[in-house]
């Protein structure tokens, strides 16, 4: 099975976008955008009606852009899933979560996701689990419930919130011995101005439930670099900057990561204009560690 993760693409910046021609000739089982699909103008909405003005719009546009729209009706003509979930930037803006705000806002950016996209949903909520023989796909909803580190770093229901929290580990339950992959929309470990070491006790909690399980791993985004790393024990692949550009030189990163699962390994292809933030690594089963 091949999984193609991608995240943070703004068409203000960067139009048009070949890059999304490039992942169509990858030919994917699973499209997964980990968020910042777009990205708002304004960042202090607090009108749900102008919020979902505005993201309709943005989506709509991108929607529209040639590359994208083709590789989205290539996946879906080859019978592929296209799995999808919002970050800051195509929620309610820079570092924004919705435990803050009122819940008028908050639905208003969910229900323009799943307008646009058409995520697979858990009730009325944007998480989901997409099962196969092989790997079991997790999205995560880390901006609906979720509060400024401040305000809930000691709650280990922190991030994701208690429902969800209980679900997930529940699938996690079921999941047996096949491959676990989590899709993040915020990093794991620390490598921006957000991340789930800001939580301490979500964090563990976390590290509790995926920490040495052979097979599970998190793909995150949001942070528009490519890197690996699983020092504590939970392994994490980070994707980001799919078209977005540079801030020394303006080339767009086209950052993405082609995650192909076999049974006794995972080839993980992080794609990227620049040298530095290319991988190619293959992850023994029996030997789960980078």
């Amino acid at each position: 099975m091949k999984i193609i993760a991608a995240s943070c693409c703004k068409l203000q910046q960067t139009n048009p976008q070949p890059v999304w021609r490039e992942i169509q000739d990858e030919r994917p089982d699973v499209l997964l955008l980990l968020g910042d699909n777009i990205y708002l103008d304004h960042d202090h909405h607090s009108d749900p009606a102008t919020l979902r003005q505005e993201l309709r719009r943005l989506y709509d546009a991108q929607l529209a852009e040639p590359s994208f729209a083709s590789l989205l009706a290539d996946v879906r003509r080859r019978g592929g899933s296209i799995l999808s979930i919002y970050d800051d930037h195509d929620f309610l803006g820079n570092n924004r979560y919705g435990g803050d705000h009122p819940p008028g806002l908050r639905e208003a950016a969910r229900a323009e996701l799943v307008r646009a996209l058409a995520p697979p949903t858990t009730g009325e909520d944007v998480y989901s689990v997409t099962r196969s023989d092989l790997v079991d796909i997790v999205v995560l909803d880390e901006r609906f419930y979720r509060r400024e580190p401040s305000a809930s770093k000691g709650d280990r229901d922190a991030i994701l919130g208690n429902q969800q929290w209980r679900w997930l580990e529940d699938v996690v339950a079921q999941t047996g011995d096949k491959y676990l992959l989590v899709a993040s929309s915020t990093t794991y470990h620390t490598y921006g101005d957000e991340s789930w070491e800001q939580y301490p006790s979500a964090f563990n909690r976390m590290r509790a439930l995926l920490g040495q399980r052979r097979g599970a791993m998190i793909v995150s985004g949001d942070v528009h670099r490519n890197d690996l790393y699983d020092d504590s024990g939970v392994m994490e692949i980070v994707t980001s900057g799919v078209a977005r550009n540079g801030i020394g030189f303006g080339a767009p990163r086209r950052n993405y990561g082609v995650l192909t699962f076999g049974n006794d390994s995972v080839r993980a292809q992080l794609r990227s204009l620049k040298a530095g933030w290319r991988f190619d690594v293959t992850i023994p089963r029996n030997r789960w560690s980078l």
